[in-house]
C-alpha cells in the first residue's frame, strides 16, 4: 500500500532542494538574473507609462463623471463624454503652456546663456563685497571661474540650442537619440491609458481574479485593502499637490511680475516644478530663483527674498491645507524620513512618491502593530502600558517604568 505521508515529505524534500538550487544561482549570478529580469521587465514599459497615465487622467474624469452622472444615465456614454473632456482640457493645457510659458522660458535662458559671463562677474562682485563688509577674509577668484565657463564653451552650447529648435536640430535629434522610438512609446502608451480609462472597472475585475486565483480568498483581501488605501493616499496626494503646485506656481509669477523680478516665468517655473517635493521643494527652486536674481539685479534680490517669503506665507497658511490637506495623515518627521529614503532610493521620482508611499507604509505598519496589541489584550497610551483584563475586572494592570 502506497504511504501517502512519504510521498508528501519526498514531494516537500525536492520542492526544499530546488528552492535551494534557485536561490544559490540567483545568489552567485546576481547581476545577471537582474539585468535578464530587468530586461524583461523594461519590454512592457509602454504598458507601466500606460497604466501611470490613466491614474493621472482618471483624477479629473472622476470628477466629471460624476458631475454628468445626473444628467447622463447611460454608462458608455458617460464614460465617453467624461475621457473626451478631461482631454480637451489636458489639450487647453498643454497649448497654453507652449504658447505663452515656454517661449518665455526659452528667451530667459537664451539670455542667461548668451549674458553668462557678465552675470557671474556680477555676482562674483556682489559675493565678495559683501564678505569685506562682514570683515571676512575670503574672495571668491573669478579667473578660476571665467576658465571653467571658457571650457563650457559656452559659444558653441548657444548655438546648438537655437539649432536645435530648428530643422537641423530635429532631425539630429532623431537620428541622435532616437527620438522617434521614445515618441512612438509616448503615443502607444497613451492609446493605452485611453483603453485602461475606457474599460477600467473590467480590466480591476480582472486583476482581482488573478490576483484571488493567486493568493487565495483570505490573503487577496488583504491586498485589495492595502490597494484601496494605496490609491486613497496617492490620488489624494498627487491631485492636491499638482493643483497646489500649479497654483503657487502663478502667485509667484504674478508676484515676480507686480515687483519687476528678473525671469519671472523660468523662476516661478522652477519654484513651482520644485514644489512637488513637499516641505523644503520650494525654498530649493526660491535658491536657484536668488542665485539667478543676484547675478541679474543685485538691487531686486531682497525684494525677490520679501515677495517669495509672502507668497509662501499665503500658499502654506491658507491654499495648502485646502488643497492638499490631511490627504497623508502623517507627521514632518516621517515625511523628511520619506524623502530623505526614497530620494536616496530613486531620486527625484523617489521624492515625489515618497510622501503616499510613507503614509501607506506608516498606515499598514499601524494596523499591524495594533491588531497585533489588541490579540495580546495590551493597550498603550502615552504615559503607560496596560493590559487589559477581562470584561468584568474594571481595574487594568498597569506596568510601570514605561
Amino acid at each position: 500500500m502506497i504511504d501517502k505521508t512519504q510521498i508528501v515529505k519526498n514531494n516537500k524534500t525536492i520542492l526544499y532542494i530546488t528552492y535551494a538550487i534557485l536561490l544559490a544561482f540567483v545568489v552567485f549570478n546576481y547581476e545577471t538574473v537582474f539585468s535578464t529580469l530587468g530586461y524583461i521587465l523594461s519590454l512592457a514599459a509602454p504598458f507601466y507609462i500606460a497604466i501611470i497615465i490613466a491614474f493621472i487622467l482618471n483624477i479629473p474624469m472622476k470628477k466629471i463623471e460624476l458631475l454628468l452622472s445626473k444628467k447622463i444615465t447611460k454608462k458608455n456614454l458617460l464614460r465617453g463624454l467624461s475621457i473626451t473632456i478631461t482631454l480637451f482640457l489636458m489639450i487647453i493645457i498643454l497649448f497654453l503652456f507652449s504658447s505663452f510659458i515656454i517661449p518665455r522660458l526659452g528667451e530667459s535662458i537664451t539670455l542667461i546663456i548668451s549674458n553668462i559671463f557678465n552675470y557671474a562677474n556680477r555676482l562674483v562682485t556682489t559675493i565678495n563685497d559683501l564678505l569685506a563688509q562682514l570683515s571676512i577674509n575670503y574672495a571668491i577668484n573669478y579667473d578660476s571661474i571665467n576658465e571653467t565657463l571658457n571650457n563650457m564653451n559656452i559659444g558653441n552650447l548657444l548655438s546648438d540650442t537655437g539649432n536645435l529648435l530648428g530643422d537641423a536640430g530635429i532631425n539630429l535629434i532623431f537620428q541622435g537619440i532616437g527620438i522617434f522610438g521614445v515618441f512612438i512609446n509616448v503615443i502607444t502608451s497613451f492609446i493605452m491609458a485611453l483603453y485602461l480609462l475606457a474599460n477600467k472597472e473590467t480590466h480591476i475585475r480582472q486583476l482581482k481574479k488573478l490576483i484571488t486565483f493567486i493568493f487565495g480568498y483570505k490573503d487577496s483581501l488583504v491586498i485589495f485593502d492595502i490597494a484601496s488605501e494605496a490609491n486613497h493616499y496617492f490620488n489624494g496626494f498627487i491631485s492636491g499637490q499638482m493643483l497646489e503646485c500649479c497654483i503657487l506656481m502663478m502667485m509667484m509669477y504674478g508676484g515676480f511680475r507686480l515687483c519687476n523680478i528678473p525671469f519671472p516665468e523660468l523662476i516661478a517655473v522652477i519654484i513651482g516644478i520644485t514644489a512637488l517635493v513637499p516641505m523644503f521643494g520650494g525654498f530649493v527652486g526660491f535658491g536657484i530663483g536668488f542665485i539667478l536674481v543676484l547675478a541679474v539685479e543685485p538691487a531686486d534680490a531682497f525684494i525677490f527674498t520679501i515677495c517669495f517669503l509672502i507668497i509662501q506665507q499665503i500658499e502654506s497658511n491658507l491654499i495648502y491645507p485646502r488643497v492638499v490637506g490631511g490627504a497623508v495623515g502623517i507627521s514632518g518627521v516621517f515625511v523628511l524620513l520619506s524623502l530623505v529614503v526614497f530620494g536616496n532610493l530613486l531620486g527625484f521620482f523617489g521624492m515625489l512618491i515618497a510622501v503616499p508611499s510613507m503614509a501607506l507604509i506608516y498606515a499598514v505598519g499601524s494596523r499591524i502593530i495594533n491588531i497585533g496589541l489588541y490579540r495580546k489584550r495590551i493597550e498603550v497610551t502615552d504615559k503607560s502600558v496596560y493590559i487589559i483584563e477581562d470584561v468584568d475586572d474594571d481595574t487594568p494592570h498597569t506596568y510601570r517604568g514605561h
